[in-house]
């Protein structure tokens, strides 16, 4: 490879950084950080497992200036938001092909003029919402992670993009080639999978930083930066935590201190836990007793009580054996449509007590969520409970005053 071709190229990235810095600074630090060969071995651009972008400097050379911003900019992304080392453990078509309309939106919610790639198909959030049955408001609330779960629980496909358009470009493997530029040490010397993640990771908060401090960084794109640098816990977390913040203590002279009688005793009150179950989804019996168990395991001391639902609220079931209630209930998993929850909300309104904690458990098709009537009922029971969850299965679920968690049934398997 000639060094003419390779000077072009480092021509072309000093100026797609210079064109950044002025319109799309996130990507500034992270592409002036990376890694970059010149390589006949792939067909177009990509990002090894290292975080290296390679491009073939054949397919580069055919670009225009808009499109060479483009892939530039689609490449970084993915190394800077760590999806050669999230994608760990998922189908790495699906993740490419999910990771990739991700990107992409990242790129288009900018809207950036002089950034385009007329070269051939690319993935989009339409894309996705067309093989997922999803809508695009909805994907841009989920994480690449949870798309990807989506695609694999209903036998979705990934792949790469015909007709020179950029797909299959999360390359497994470590990628040789010409350099291009050498890449800062803070990225290129980690060894294992788990250091090099939070050197980029490191890399995300400090482009973030200078992105704000620029004072451009669409909403689109920081929600995507988001999924990298806010860690959500585990929904077993967020139940635990909710559950015993929503404890009412207090003490009394009128009881007695194990420590000390100078001291007052605690006073105990016992609140009722309300799980409500959607029996319309896809959640089968092994599941249900599972997320009733975990549910009793952290509220010990409250009395557990279900209702299931579906067009209906139907009875309140208790709940202290948990293999019991998911008999009870699986007969009415029949799935299917017209879930509403507008009764079911005003029915745990209805029996329950204020400071007791509401747990809705759902795939999240829901057909009246967004109705101002139905959003009116999840600020009331919120108000009064003492804690309130929604745990979604499968679409995401926005409702005042609950707290959302995707629940993942097979990582407990």
């Amino acid at each position: 490879m000639s060094s003419k071709v390779l000077e072009n190229i480092r021509m072309d990235l000093r100026d797609i950084r210079i064109f950044c810095g002025r319109y799309f600074p996130f990507v500034v630090i992270p592409l002036s950080y990376a890694r970059i060969v010149a390589t006949e071995i792939i067909e177009t651009a990509g990002v090894d497992e290292r975080g290296t972008l390679a491009i073939n400097p054949s397919w580069w050379s055919s670009l225009k200036v808009e499109a060479k911003r483009f892939v530039a900019i689609h490449e970084c992304l993915h190394a800077v938001l760590c999806h050669p080392f999230r994608m760990k453990g998922f189908d790495h078509d699906l993740y490419n092909f999910v990771a990739d309309g991700k990107v992409n939106h990242g790129i288009s919610s900018a809207r950036v003029s002089g950034v385009d790639y007329d070269c051939g198909s690319i993935v989009t959030l339409n894309t996705l919402a067309t093989v997922t049955g999803l809508r695009v408001e909805d994907l841009e609330k989920m994480s690449t992670e949870e798309i990807v779960r989506v695609l694999e629980k209903y036998g979705g496909k990934g792949g790469q993009c015909g007709d020179g358009g950029l797909g299959d470009d999360l390359i497994p493997g470590i990628v040789e080639g010409e350099v291009i530029q050498e890449g800062d040490r803070s990225v290129t010397e980690p060894k294992n999978r788990e250091d090099l993640r939070e050197a980029w990771k490191r890399l995300c908060e400090k482009a973030k930083a200078f992105a704000k401090q620029a004072g451009t960084l669409p909403a689109g794109l920081e929600r995507i930066i988001d999924e990298v640098l806010e860690v959500r816990p585990p929904w077993q977390v967020t139940v635990r935590f909710g559950l015993r913040n929503s404890s009412k203590f207090d003490a009394s002279f009128a009881y007695p201190n194990r420590r000390s009688d100078d001291l007052p005793g605690p006073i105990n009150y016992r609140y009722t836990v309300w799980c409500l179950i959607d029996t319309s989804g896809s959640i089968g019996e092994d599941e249900l007793r599972y997320f009733l168990g975990i549910v009793k395991h952290e509220a010990r001391r409250a009395s557990l009580r279900a209702i299931a639902w579906d067009a209906e609220a139907y009875e309140v079931l208790r709940a202290e054996s948990p293999q019991q209630v998911a008999r009870r209930v699986a007969p009415m998993m029949k799935g299917g449509g017209g879930t509403v929850c507008k009764l079911v909300l005003e029915k745990v309104y209805r029996f329950m007590n204020s400071g007791d904690a509401v747990i809705m458990l759902t795939d999240g098709d829901i057909f009246d969520v967004e109705k101002s009537e139905t959003q009116e009922w999840f600020r009331r029971v919120s108000s009064k409970a003492g804690f309130a969850m929604i745990g979604y299965t499968h679409k995401p679920v926005v409702a005042p005053g609950f707290t959302t968690a995707h629940i993942n049934f097979n990582s407990h398997k």
